[in-house]
């Protein structure tokens, strides 16, 4: 499509038609009465023509420019449409890093307000631990429901012989343990508890326990902690067979007095 501008046309009509005004203003009246009115009348037609010709060339004109406008409207239009495609686009960017942003404090919130149980044995002598189980979090722990996988023998009161598995955290569940409280278990190597006893326990030196319960959000929470006797045993201090053969005397010693009482 040209481009060029129609104006140097226009113009151009514009004069000649300023020139022919001129020259019936001037020149006809001095011929006019030497003429017939058939070649007047051809004048007139003549005029006539000439200015339908340049009716014509102006409306060809504004029939351009009109559709220039046209064409710069429909660019503009574009451009513009572009322009508020970018902007969306990096609105709906920022939106989502924006929400990202809150997820992660979110999430991150959570993490530092909920709860969090924690079970760790600690030697608490030689061939002896405590099974510890506390919540670290900063809201209680709810539901809570212990497994073990192993049959693993405590040391309860009372010189009582129990297996882990029948305590009520574990046998039951539905416990609520708030911020900052520590149950504590005493464990015993095995030959310990058979000397004790006075019969044969199973001990096994490598077992895991699974917690079930639920953090203030509602979330489910599964987490298994693994413990080996032996890796342990390694830690405890002093002669092992000293200390079994102490613990061993006493309770021996223990036995007879509850009998006379």
């Amino acid at each position: 499509m040209n481009s060029r501008s129609p104006l140097p046309y226009v113009l151009l009509a514009a004069l000649a038609l300023s020139v022919l005004t001129m020259s019936w203003v001037f020149i006809f009246p001095q011929w006019v009465t030497s003429v017939s009115s058939d070649s007047v009348e051809a004048a007139y037609s003549a005029l006539e023509a000439l200015f339908a010709g340049l009716a014509f060339l102006g409306l060809l004109s504004t029939i351009w420019i009109q559709r220039q406008e046209f064409r710069l409207q429909r660019l503009e239009m574009t451009q513009t449409r572009e322009e508020m495609r970018r902007q969306a686009e990096a609105q709906e960017k920022s939106e989502r890093a924006l929400q990202a942003q809150a997820e992660a404090l979110r999430e991150e919130a959570e993490r530092q307000a909920r709860a969090y149980l924690r079970i760790s044995l600690v030697p608490t002598g030689s061939s002896s631990w405590a099974l510890e189980i506390s919540n670290a979090g900063r809201s209680p722990a709810e539901d809570v429901r212990l497994a073990v996988d192993r049959p693993v023998w405590l040391w309860g009161r009372d010189d009582v012989l129990k297996l882990m598995s029948q305590l009520p955290l574990f046998a039951k569940g539905g416990f609520s343990i708030p911020p900052g409280f520590t149950l504590t278990y005493a464990l015993q190597d095995g030959r310990v508890l058979s000397h004790v006893f006075e019969r044969a326990v199973d001990q096994p030196t490598q077992f895991a326990i699974t917690a079930h319960y639920r953090t203030n959000g509602g979330k489910e929470v599964e987490e298994t902690s693994r413990f080996s006797l032996d890796l342990l045993e390694e830690t405890s201090a002093g002669d092992k067979d000293f200390w079994t053969r102490q613990v061993v005397q006493a309770l021996r010693d223990l036995k007879p007095r509850e009998n006379r009482m």
